[in-house]
């Protein structure tokens, strides 16, 4: 990277901080300076108070879209979800995913600089804090959780990193050394820093949003996971539970509909957002795993006398990208809560003049898949009329009107992220305001019951699992716990909340999840791949079971593109490209491009 670039952030820092009525003032018109801050324990803190404020950004990073955020919490390169349109979608169907291409500049860059940017501004919080003691402890053991934090993140995604513990000045900044670090040295330096946030965090939350030691507990537990330290996982975890300062639901209901995540127990860590002044500037995460339905006139309801296109019922003005697949909704048992608690798969007629009369249904069978299906829901021996608050079908409008829904419209939407308290029902801008789940109880439960399983405790790994399993409504598993069961239930619990990437990649089951599931298989590919009907799912690594899905025709009017992923990508993909721009500015001697790319 540029030496001078890399000056120039730390001393535009310390001007966030400064007037800016007056930037050449030799008298700062605020208590805070590019000396108070290093040399100030107050300076300190608000230096550990702004790494909040600049994770918030991650949500809008690659353009005001949050390009880069929907990648990292939507799902969008795993095994769980169908996108449709934009250029994210020609990521996500690895049809433009290289590290000289446009995605570059709005996923791989963006997301390579803030994680470094973030070590940076830790470095000097360590370095500088330290030197206080008990003043600035809460300050540097949150700067040990973000150095260990971003690390894991670039890890998680690049596989391959430089290491950098010391601030960065005009006197050192030619040693500082841009080759990649040996991975052994990588994992130690998170585990020390984990071990450090732990020792100096404290256990119950003083301050809204900010992190504690059960955070940095998680946070330890998942390097533990990578290194496959299963005891050090479990004893992670346990110690978690024996703190007693977070407790898990009991009710799935209650966890996401809510906008702020700092005051709900079983949340670890989140990112907080907020209209006041100081709370971010909002996102547009939850309005992409929300379909369009309240564009389809069937929906559109009468309220006080006026027909209203978005409404309460409709989940308001939506921009539906991406949804949870068939893959991924097929994991769900019959009754499991989750299915209405974090998603929306009906949607009723809501308009008095848009009420059809649905055929007979016809019973089809698919040439080319050998699969039935029927052409509408009426299964009686009349044609019925559908009347306000019936569930509308994809199949039922088509066969009564010859005019199929586009998917964006009919697929579930995921609602994790879904606000409806700061985000108007019609806002043509869909800014939210709801905090964004990072870490929370669930997770640390599934990765204890992982650890338990790889250990060979199947008493741990039984009640581990059943914490969600059993809330979510099913019986107790008292048969042996698998690792099957346990990468299915990760699925179905922490779906759309940006945890799936790294456990299927430390796992090693990425590409063999992906080449399987991702996306969707709602028609037959056209031309773009080379696509033989009868070898599909016969050795070739997919899956048969999740092959062409006759229904969508009819309910989801399916496209070919939707299946696109699953011959494009490549096992390489597991790491991304190390960004170009930052392959230049290092020196290719020094830190060479990913092996493939």
């Amino acid at each position: 990277m540029n030496k001078n670039i890399i000056y120039s952030l730390v001393v535009l820092l310390a001007f966030t901080f400064s007037s800016c009525k007056n930037y050449l003032d030799e008298v700062s018109e605020t208590s805070f300076t590019t000396a108070t801050l290093f040399e100030t324990p107050e300076g300190i803190d608000k230096m550990a108070e702004a790494m909040y404020s600049y994770e918030r950004d991650l949500a809008r990073k690659g353009n005001a879209n949050g390009f880069l955020a929907t990648h990292i919490w939507g799902e969008r390169t795993t095994d769980l979800s169908v996108f449709t349109t934009g250029d994210d979608a020609n990521l996500s169907r690895y049809t433009s995913p290289g590290p000289t291409s446009n995605i570059r500049a709005l996923i791989y860059s963006p997301f390579w600089t803030h994680r470094y940017y973030m070590i940076g501004r830790a470095n000097e919080i360590i370095h500088h804090g330290e030197q206080f003691g008990e003043q600035t402890e809460r300050s540097v053991g949150e700067a040990y959780f973000w150095r260990a934090y971003n690390y894991y993140g670039l890890w998680s995604r690049f596989s391959r990193v430089y290491l950098s513990t010391e601030p960065v000045t005009k006197e050192n900044m030619d040693q500082l050394k841009y080759t990649p670090a040996d991975s052994a040295d990588v994992f130690t330096l998170m585990m020390t820093d984990a071990d450090r946030a732990i020792a100096l965090l404290p256990v119950t939350d003083n301050a809204d949003g900010r992190v504690t030691q059960d955070a940095a507990r998680h946070l330890k537990a998942l390097i533990a996971a990578w290194a496959r330290d299963w005891d050090e996982v479990l004893n992670q975890v346990e110690s978690i539970e024996a703190n007693n300062a977070h407790t898990f639901a009991g009710d799935v209901a209650t966890i996401f509909d809510r906008k702020d995540f700092y005051n709900l127990s079983e949340s670890l860590f989140s990112l907080n957002y907020s209209l006041e002044r100081g709370g971010g500037q909002g996102h547009r995460l939850g309005s992409q795993y929300i379909n369009t339905i309240s564009e389809v006139d069937y929906t559109h309801k009468v309220i006080n006398g006026i027909l209203t296109k978005y409404n309460e019922d409709n989940l308001g003005r939506q921009w539906g990208l991406a949804f949870p697949n068939s893959y991924l909704m097929s994991l769900y048992p019959e009754g499991d809560k989750r299915l209405t608690a974090y998603y929306k798969n009906d949607y009723s007629y809501q308009n008095p003049d848009r009420l059809i009369t649905i055929p007979v249904a016809e019973t089809i069978t698919d040439p080319q898949t050998g699969r039935t299906y029927i052409t509408s829901t009426n299964t009686s021996d009349a044609p019925r009329s559908v009347s306000i608050g019936d569930i509308i079908y994809g199949r039922d409008i088509f066969a009564a009107t010859n005019s199929k829904i586009d998917r964006r419209s009919m697929l579930p939407s995921s609602v994790k992220m879904y606000d409806r308290w700061d985000k108007m029902i019609d806002a043509d801008g869909p800014v939210s305001y709801k905090d964004v789940m990072v870490y929370r109880l669930a997770e640390s439960f599934l990765l204890a019951a992982e650890a338990a399983v790889r250990l060979g405790n199947q008493d741990r790994a039984a009640y581990y699992f059943n914490k969600t399993w059993v809330r979510a409504g099913n019986a107790p598993v008292t048969s042996a716990v698998t690792f099957d069961m346990v990468k299915d239930e990760h699925a179905r619990e922490l779906a759309f909340e940006g945890r799936r990437w790294d456990f299927l990649k430390r796992n090693g089951i990425w590409y063999s999840q992906m080449i399987k599931y991702a996306g969707d298989f709602t028609k037959y590919p056209g031309s773009a791949v080379a696509y033989n009907e009868a070898s599909y799912g016969n050795g070739d690594g997919r899956d048969k079971e999740f092959g062409p899905n006759p229904n969508y025709y009819v309910d989801f009017n399916g496209s070919d593109n939707d299946v696109l992923v699953r011959f494009n990508v490549k096992p390489i993909h597991v790491n991304w490209p190390i960004p170009q721009d930052q392959i230049d500015a290092m020196g290719p001697e020094n830190f060479p491009q990913t092996e493939g790319y």
